[in-house]
């Protein structure tokens, strides 16, 4: 039987604080800009780069909380198997290395070619790409991929910058919801007797 550790089960809490955390922010950046006059042109753009910088910190914490719950998942089973190759073996790290090991080494059958296993993988280049490079997209080719594999997403708002609104976090982690789902199934099914 799959249980889950209280870690696992404070990350989902967690996840769902930090949204409602960040939907409350958002409504109140809203009521200010709302009561603001058109005079406050600059305010109001400081509260909408407050309210950007904000929500891309929502969006790569609730990724890490994805990549926490499938790597503990792979870890308990690890320890349940008692395999001899351990997660930190591989040479990946995150989700990729979760799938991988959870494939190859644990034998478990999960079809990354499902939209949401499709589209977290693109949601982790983006992920990557605000941690080492920030917010602005450079001409570069590898920056310009990125933006074209995302322009028309419903999960981020792509110009010059990446941006968030509140609908595309919580989209976001509806869709981090499917993976762990899946991810969680698979568990079940490759535990039982």
């Amino acid at each position: 039987m799959l249980t889950f550790t209280n870690t696992r089960f404070l990350a989902f809490i967690e996840l769902g604080y930090l949204y409602e955390a960040a939907k409350a922010t958002d409504e109140h950046f809203v009521s200010i800009i709302a009561s603001l006059k058109e005079e406050d042109e600059s305010r109001v753009e400081n509260i909408n780069a407050t309210r950007n910088s904000l929500l891309r910190a929502v969006f790569i914490s609730s990724y890490a909380i994805l990549e926490q719950n499938l790597d503990e998942l792979i870890k308990q089973d690890h320890k349940r198997l008692k395999v001899s190759i351990s997660p930190n073996d591989l040479k990946y790290g995150g989700i990729l290395r979760s799938l991988l090991y959870a494939e190859k080494v644990l034998g478990y059958q999960i079809d990354q070619s499902q939209k949401h296993w499709v589209e977290v993988k693109k949601i982790q280049k983006l992920r990557n790409y605000l941690v080492h490079y920030g917010y602005y997209l450079s001409d570069e080719h590898e920056h310009l991929k990125l933006y074209q594999s995302l322009d028309k997403s419903e999960y981020v708002s792509i110009s010059h910058s990446i941006h968030f609104n509140i609908e595309q976090i919580e989209r976001l982690i509806n869709l981090y919801m499917d993976c762990v789902d899946d991810f969680s199934q698979e568990v079940i099914e490759t535990a039982k007797p």
